[in-house]
């Protein structure tokens, strides 16, 4: 593709399985057994660690971090962050892994600042919010790409104000 040219669908689903290559061997190992009906439709297969991690060096030079999420973004802890808005689309089975409540966040008697933002979009799918609107998305999306960007403006408004902030 030349300078300024628009990529293809085909360059832009390539573009996105290799970032996500990229992504899974490098910060997001997510290793996904399967096991056959009627648990999953898959054909069963057990994940190979040793086999999954020299191909991750071999296309990337690096090895999966497994948990590199945990440690760096605090999992389910990130009651010491701050500027957080995270997202799960009801429709999305990612959902049942991640931060669904500030109840979750607050663990044993914590508070959190108020700068921490969760929210479930009804009839949303993963990241639905992240992409760009469309005239069929379900109108609770719309309303948390609202949320989203006047939190992110609160945030920067703040550390613009102060010097320092919680951005």
């Amino acid at each position: 593709q030349g300078a300024g040219r628009p990529l293809g669908r085909r360059a832009v689903a390539d573009a996105t399985d290799l970032a996500w290559g990229y992504q899974t061997c490098t910060e997001v190992y997510q290793p996904m057994p399967t096991y056959g009906l009627p648990t999953d439709f898959y054909i069963p297969s057990a994940i190979n660690q040793t086999a999954y991690f020299a191909s991750c060096q071999k296309q990337w030079g690096m090895v999966p971090r497994p948990n590199w999420e945990e440690h760096h973004f605090g999992g389910a802890h990130i009651r010491a962050g701050s500027n957080i808005f995270l997202t799960n689309g009801q429709l999305d089975p990612w959902r049942s892994a991640g931060i669904q409540s500030l109840e979750m966040v607050r663990g044993q008697g914590h508070t959190v600042d108020g700068t921490i933002i969760i929210r479930t979009m009804k009839d949303a799918a993963h990241h639905l919010d992240l992409r760009a609107a469309n005239p069929a998305d379900p109108p609770e999306v719309t309303a948390v790409r609202l949320e989203e960007r006047a939190a992110i403006g609160r945030w920067i408004a703040d550390w613009a104000a102060n010097g320092t902030g919680t951005a």
